[in-house]
């Protein structure tokens, strides 16, 4: 199991990992060395930017601890930060999307007096569940999909008949999977996020649960939708942790399936309560979700958007 690690930087510093490490190195100062020897390969680390109360950053460690204080990266110009770990980033939000904190202070359950959240964030690193990580998470991740819902233009113009050709279409598109399976995940993940839910994909059911969703849309912390991919797997598994999730409170769940596994599906939930509460999805419709959701949710947000922008004219949207 991972932990999870906020890392509280200022401005400056925020900007030397973002330009120039590319937040590749974890680095604090030396008397934080003993948490640092804590991290472990897997772990996550968000980075809040002091000074602007606002959250930048995911990023995740790759090695162990190491002891550095040759190499200056940072700005403090009597520190280099010298106990350190190796990273990749996973999230790197531009400075117009920065997400403020406050925000988020009622549902993260590491801040404890909501009132005085900021005595929670002082400090140079601090570890936090694993919900709040994934609260973190989701937020910036609906930021980054309308980035990329403007971005996306490279869907087939040539028309799509048969799922073989949905299928093609869909690994052609800018996602950041490999695999069919992870793609429709990702996309269904990006589709919540349009929607305002908070969005994971392997998602426990329940902390206990020895199960995870493919993709789980949540409002706040409450499950809302839970969806498992049946691309080439075992159906009665994901059936199991459909019926799992309905039993603890997810109002819709979704089993997304190539159109030839339809008759199996009816066959094995013939005399299953289960087929009441669930939605078979084919590749197809999600693909068509996904694809005309995209520019729909980018003017949508901007009808939505309500705030002062300085500009000498106004353009047509």
């Amino acid at each position: 199991m991972p932990n999870y690690w906020l890392i509280t930087t200022s401005p400056e510093n925020f900007k030397v990992d973002k330009e120039n490490s590319g937040f590749t190195v974890q680095g604090l100062k030396e008397r934080h060395k003993k948490t640092v020897m804590k991290f472990q390969s897997g772990d996550k680390v968000v980075y809040y930017i002091n000074q602007i109360s606002k959250l930048g950053a995911i990023a995740t460690i790759t090695s162990g601890y190491y002891y550095d204080d040759e190499t200056k990266i940072w700005t403090d110009e009597d520190e280099v930060w010298p106990s350190r770990a190796k990273s990749k980033p996973d999230i790197v939000l531009e400075d117009d999307e920065l997400l403020d904190i406050k925000r988020l202070i009622k549902d993260l359950a590491f801040i404890k007096d909501k009132d005085h959240w900021s005595l929670f964030v002082r400090g140079s690193v601090r570890k936090i569940p694993e919900e709040d990580y994934l609260l973190i998470e989701s937020e910036m991740r609906k930021i980054m999909s309308r980035r990329g819902a403007a971005k996306e233009r490279e869907l087939p113009k040539k028309s799509l008949e048969t799922e073989g050709n949905y299928t093609d279409a869909i690994m052609k598109l800018s996602l950041n999977s490999n695999s069919l399976h992870d793609r429709i995940g990702e996309m269904l993940q990006t589709v919540g996020s349009w929607m305002g839910f908070n969005t994971n994909t392997r998602f426990r059911i329940t902390p206990e649960s020895a199960y995870q969703l493919d993709v789980a849309w949540l409002s706040g912390k409450n499950p809302e939708v839970a969806i498992e991919i049946q691309i080439g797997g075992n159906l009665d598994s994901a059936i199991r942790k459909l019926r799992e999730a309905r039993e603890f409170n997810y109002r819709k769940v979704i089993l997304v399936i190539e159109e030839e596994q339809i008759t199996r599906l009816n066959a094995v939930l013939r005399f299953d309560p289960i087929r009441n509460w669930l939605d078979a999805w084919s590749i197809r419709s999600v693909y068509e979700l996904y694809a005309n959701g995209q520019r729909f949710f980018e003017l949508y947000d901007k009808m939505k958007e309500a705030r002062y922008r300085e500009r000498k004219e106004l353009k047509l949207i």
